[in-house]
């Protein structure tokens, strides 16, 4: 029985009971088969038999005893009955992969126009444009891919593939030639690259003018916080100021109660002592009591500290009291009522003539 057309589809899985033409796995894994359905997958015609008419549109080629009139949709072939497999396999990988490229060019194609309008929003970026900037990096993930496909893509149609016959490769040869297969790949690539670089400058204004307010809005944050800190600091500076000024008086104050008396007595850690002449007083001491001795100049009345008396008040300075007592600087303490400090002053030395 003799065929007069076939139908080569591509599938993504061979059907039960169907032997596959061709398996490709570059830029997609997909399956070519002979069918019968002109409408159930995705192929072309091919009718064994000349054409009625000839197309301005078809390539022609002749290779020994087989001519080929192609078209995307429809190929008429006139050859033997034995050479009709390598025909087939010959069709169906220039097919698939013509195919694709013509895909990728279609897709650039519905682009193209799209890009025109996008270039006042891809070099002017405003605020209120921003409805576009997410389509902007959609648009330049699917070139992405696209470009990835058209990557495999050229390597698989740089040659014929080695898996055909010789008779199979040199069909599939003259149909790349004779198509502007190379032409085409290169065209395709700057139409690419063009819409690339539109589309790759537009997502990276949109980000820096995001950057730029995001940034602005993170630099005032900044600011504030910074300005919040410093306040902070001066109050905590101020406090520990008026703290220090607070203690300041307070030590001046306890020292302000230093004066100069004649001790007469020193019984059961009190002090009695007679100041300017006036009546006897009687006071306590603190724990830690500092009692040392003094050296007091005779002309200027000033006191200089001398060796600490370790003993306290056990010491026999103030075990054998005279009469008119032992003269000391005294020194009490911040409530004065108690002694701090005991100086137990000595005549400094005369200058020799």
């Amino acid at each position: 029985m003799v065929i007069d057309s076939i139908r080569i589809s591509f599938v993504a899985e061979v059907p039960l009971g169907v032997k596959s033409l061709r398996e490709y796995k570059q830029p997609r894994k997909i399956y070519a088969i002979e069918t019968v359905d002109s409408a159930a997958h995705p192929g072309f015609d091919v009718v064994f038999g000349e054409a009625m008419y000839e197309s301005s549109a078809a390539v022609l080629i002749k290779q020994d005893n087989i001519s080929i009139s192609w078209q995307r949709n429809q190929v008429h072939v006139l050859c033997p009955l034995e050479s009709r497999l390598d025909v087939l396999t010959a069709l169906a990988d220039f097919g698939f992969y013509e195919g694709e490229l013509h895909r990728l060019e279609s897709d650039v194609e519905v682009q193209e126009p799209l890009a025109e309008k996008d270039v006042e929003f891809a070099h002017r970026i405003n605020h209120r444009n921003r409805e576009h900037w997410s389509r902007f990096g959609e648009t330049i993930e699917r070139f992405t891919r696209d470009r990835l496909i058209y990557a495999r893509l050229c390597s698989q149609l740089a040659f014929p593939s080695i898996s055909l016959s010789p008779k199979s490769r040199q069909i599939v040869s003259k149909l790349l030639r004779e198509c502007n297969i190379e032409d085409r790949l290169e065209m395709y690539s700057d139409r690419l690259e063009a819409l690339e670089e539109l589309y790759e400058g537009a997502n990276d204004r949109v980000a820096d003018y995001r950057w730029y307010r995001g940034g602005h809005i993170l630099e005032w944050t900044i600011v504030v916080i910074l300005i919040f800190e410093a306040i902070a600091m001066s109050v905590e500076l101020g406090m520990h100021i008026y703290e220090f000024n607070r203690d300041s008086k307070a030590e001046v104050a306890d020292l302000s109660e230093e004066f100069e008396a004649n001790i007469i007595q020193v019984a059961n850690d009190r002090v009695t002592f007679v100041k300017k002449s006036l009546e006897p007083k009687t006071l306590g001491i603190v724990k830690n009591l500092r009692v040392q001795e003094g050296r007091m100049d005779r002309k200027s009345g000033e006191v200089t500290p001398g060796s600490t008396l370790e003993k306290g008040l056990d010491d026999e300075a103030f075990q054998n009291i005279p009469t008119d007592g032992i003269k000391a600087m005294l020194l009490t303490d911040s409530k004065n009522e108690k002694i701090a400090q005991i100086q137990v002053l000595r005549a400094g030395s005369k200058k020799a003539k």
